[in-house]
């Protein structure tokens, strides 16, 4: 899920916020993030925050998460990962990190996916975690990160039905040109939506 840090907020011309209003701002993160883990069915929600560590952007980060601390869920787990200063000079290659660090706690391997064997109408697996990724606006650190997550997620899923050996890296030259292009025209095409042009930031998984 991609989402823009849902705090209730002043702004004013450049600046990202004046003032937060933390109390409302709680009522409405508790009903999002419960309404969330219904899709997981009560299991857990993985927040990954993108916006910076300092300057403007901070105050979002901190207040993220206090309302999560506030929260004090078992059933969340937090990552602030700060994609300007992690990606800067277009390094968008250092989002392996991320990667690494979500693989590192397994959550990749306990989140599981739907599998279904149609023939004999039988849940094979069922899917039991959701990432919830934003930044300020969610549209390209998010779209960048997202894209990362889901080639992974994507090539654990075609191991587990053979479709990809266990000891290959990742998909052929091939498949991953037609996920980078699936995702650059989807990320392009939320973009529009929201600011009128295209993406600004390329897949580079």
């Amino acid at each position: 899920m991609q989402a823009s840090t849902n705090l209730l907020r002043e702004e004013k011309e450049k600046n990202i916020c004046i003032y937060i209003y933390f109390n409302e701002s709680h009522d409405a993160f508790v009903k999002h993030i419960e309404s969330e883990l219904l899709t997981t069915k009560g299991n857990q929600l993985i927040l990954i925050s993108l916006v910076d560590e300092w300057g403007k952007e901070n105050i979002l980060n901190d207040t993220f998460f206090e309302h999560i601390t506030k929260y004090n869920s078992p059933q969340l787990s937090y990552i602030s990962f700060d994609f300007h200063e992690y990606c800067k000079g277009l390094q968008f290659g250092n989002v392996l990190t991320l990667l690494q660090l979500l693989d590192k706690n397994n959550i990749f391997r306990e989140m599981h996916f739907c599998w279904i064997n149609t023939e004999k109408n039988i849940v094979l697996s069922d899917q039991t975690s959701l990432f919830r990724i934003n930044c300020v606006d969610c549209l390209d650190r998010t779209n960048v990160v997202q894209a990362a997550i889901a080639k992974t997620i994507l090539e654990i899923m075609l191991k587990k039905i053979s479709l990809l050996d266990l000891d290959e890296g990742g998909l052929n030259d091939h498949a991953r040109n037609i996920f980078q292009t699936m995702w650059a025209d989807n990320g392009d095409a939320i973009s529009r939506q929201y600011a009128g042009t295209d993406a600004m930031k390329i897949v580079f998984v």
